[in-house]
């Protein structure tokens, strides 16, 4: 996930005071917010013991624009699903959210214009995107997870003691 803010910084004279001053215009670029909008978890009372295997999968599922206020900004907002299923199947975990995305607004019609004609999104946008629908899907599927009785979607840290 990807947070970039630059400053520009203004210096002008106030003329009433006969001094310099500096005013600061901050500039964000890329994701600036993830949230989530539906969770759901479901886990089989029948299940079995075993060996059991956990599947991730996240996918964009719409782009629209947003308004964003700033000079030379536009803004998308990206939907996505995330998807954790177990094999042998004992439950399931989906995650529905929503990341906002602020670039330079040549690139944001780029982007836009791509999508509505095949779906696609630019390879560094797409990976940016992505990763942080991974990160937000993966801990709120950890902490779904416990909450309901299933297994970790992703291993956890162990403390080994010496043999």
């Amino acid at each position: 996930m990807c947070f970039v803010v630059l400053e520009r910084r203004k210096i002008y004279k106030d003329e009433e005071m006969g001094s310099i001053k500096s005013q600061y215009e901050v500039l964000i670029m890329g994701i600036i917010k993830i949230t989530l909008n539906k969770v759901d978890a479901e886990r089989s009372l029948k299940a079995k013991g075993g060996q059991i295997s956990v599947k991730n999968n996240v996918s964009l599922t719409a782009v629209e624009d947003i308004d964003f206020d700033q000079d030379g900004k536009k803004g998308l907002k990206f939907g996505f699903d995330f998807n954790c299923s177990y094999d042998p199947e004992i439950g399931k975990i989906d995650v529905q959210g929503q990341i906002l995305y602020v670039e330079e607004a040549k690139l944001i019609k780029e982007i836009k214009e791509s999508w509505d004609k095949d779906k696609r999104v630019p390879t560094t946008v797409m990976e940016e995107v992505i990763n942080g629908a991974l990160h937000k899907g993966n801990i709120q599927a950890i902490k779904t997870a416990e909450d309901v009785g299933l297994p970790s979607p992703l291993p956890l840290p162990k403390v080994a003691g010496k043999k």
